[in-house]
């Protein structure tokens, strides 16, 4: 064999599948990267895998080409849980935001700041 007929290019094998699957994880990671609901610390992962094998009389082979990503997690988030019950039901409820204690009513009694209205 010459040695231009030995060069395989990932273009060339398997009409360009490795290409396609690269491309694809490449856009996961992209998409994972960007998604304010996972860790920007984590690590993404590319990885192409070719295994070869070949019959006995070397005369017929194979390759599988897998490709795969390791991705960041989505955060979890905790958030504090009344437990009770409900007309004899067991339930819960979540906690009220701090936004929501302070809301200004339109109309109605409003915060006077310490220096407003005080003793001199």
């Amino acid at each position: 064999m010459t040695e231009k007929s030995m060069k395989i290019t990932l273009g060339e094998l398997s009409d360009g599948a490795a290409e396609e699957l690269f491309g694809r994880a490449v856009q996961d990671v992209a998409r994972n990267m960007a998604d304010h609901n996972t860790s920007w610390r984590d690590k993404r992962e590319v990885v192409l895998r070719f295994t070869f094998s070949q019959d006995e009389d070397r005369k017929l082979g194979e390759v599988d080409i897998r490709c795969s990503t390791k991705l960041a997690g989505v955060r979890g988030i905790k958030r504090p849980l009344y437990i009770g019950t409900h007309m004899g039901v067991p339930t819960f409820r979540e906690g009220p935001k701090q936004d929501d204690l302070f809301t200004q009513p339109k109309g109605g009694p409003r915060s006077v700041p310490a220096t407003e209205g005080g003793a001199a």
